[in-house]
């Protein structure tokens, strides 16, 4: 097949898998054939195109209507039509027509019949096909195959002129007299094909220009798509470094506090331990004592011990006897982070804030978008 020729999966259904028949134009554009339309609609309640999911008949409009009658008000795609007719024509093997066994090179373009070489040319020179357009058959495709159809009269099969809009048959001059005579608007057919041609260019003009304006629309879309992308991008690491920036600020205070920590208790355990070391001197000088003086009781004479006793009670007198521990001794350290709780309370509060002002904020981005 030619390059400039449909492939082969444009011509085929996607229901039934085959080349078209009776191919319906749906109303996202795609095409099934008429049965496959019913068939689909039959076995779905909610049908939709098998290619695009979009509806093949409104709800609302499907009330009252059979399967049938959706295929029929679907319009049909003669040229799809014409385009399998052709290929289908193509694809046979290339056999002379007239000659058993010989093979076809040419083929006329009006008849779609293939001739060998000697079979051309006298279908050339014959008055009823001498007008005919006989080409290779290597370089046809479905397209001009197509394109080259006769205009034939629809009841006699003769090729015409005219046209009945009404009806939308190609006539011969006998038909138009005999049944199209009430017909208020039969044509020339040249006229009506140069004026639907002249239509068919204005809709492709206007399709052209609104496919340019979607597909500009389309890649602003896939542009901002990006920047946001990139701006997201942007942001989380605007977000990892300001909060890496907050986490150093924390381990720094972090730090600071526990060296504060560290110092307060390192004194708070220096003056324990001075008022320990002189709680404990205090209280072997007064085991001492307490052993001199029921030493003295027990073995000294009498007259030596009226001695003694004056001499002990004047030394234990003389010894600091209290238990009494200062109050800064007892009390604990003030813990150093204590002053930090209602500053902590206050930073995750702000947090929080922030975060549902973030949200809100990105909220609102979306909706302008």
């Amino acid at each position: 097949m030619s390059a400039n020729s449909a492939p082969p999966h444009e011509m085929e259904c996607a229901v039934c898998t085959k080349d078209f028949t009776t191919p319906k134009i749906l109303p996202c554009g795609h095409l099934l054939c008429k049965n496959c339309v019913i068939s689909w609609t039959d076995t779905r309640s909610d049908a939709g195109c098998p290619l695009c999911r979009c509806p093949i008949v409104e709800p609302r409009d499907q009330l009252n209507r059979s399967s049938a009658d959706v295929a029929d008000a679907l319009p049909t795609d003669f040229v799809m039509e014409a385009l399998v007719e052709s290929a289908r024509v193509l694809a046979k093997d290339r056999i002379c027509c007239v000659c058993d066994g010989v093979t076809a090179d040419f083929i006329c373009m009006q008849c779609m019949d293939m001739m060998c070489s000697a079979c051309a040319k006298i279908h050339k020179k014959m008055s009823m096909s001498r007008s005919h357009d006989v080409e290779s058959v290597s370089t046809v495709t479905p397209e001009r195959l197509a394109a080259s159809r006769p205009a034939l009269c629809a009841d006699h099969g003769d090729k015409q002129s005219l046209f009945c809009v009404q009806h939308g048959l190609v006539l011969c001059l006998s038909c138009s007299f005999l049944k199209h005579r009430e017909c208020t608007q039969v044509k020339e057919l040249h006229d009506q094909m140069r004026t639907a041609d002249s239509l068919l260019g204005g809709l492709i003009v206007t399709l052209g220009n609104a496919e340019q304006n979607l597909d500009q629309a389309l890649r602003q879309l896939n542009s901002r798509l990006q920047e946001v992308d990139a701006d997201e991008k942007a942001n989380m690491a605007e977000v990892d470094k300001i909060f890496d920036y907050l986490q150093q600020q924390v381990d720094v205070c972090r730090n600071h506090l526990k060296e504060r920590t560290r110092d307060v208790h390192s004194k708070a355990r220096a003056s324990l331990h001075d008022v320990r070391a002189a709680l404990k001197n205090r209280f072997w000088k007064m085991t001492s004592h307490k052993q001199i003086v029921t030493r003295a009781r027990a073995v000294a004479p009498r007259p030596a011990l009226i001695h003694v006793t004056q001499a002990l009670i004047d030394r234990v007198n003389s010894l600091d006897l209290t238990a009494d521990l200062t109050g800064h001794v007892l009390a604990k350290p003030v813990p150093s982070a204590k002053w930090c709780e209602e500053v902590v309370m206050r930073v995750v509060d702000d947090l929080q804030r922030l975060g549902h002002r973030t949200t809100e904020s990105w909220q609102s981005c979306v909706v302008q978008w």
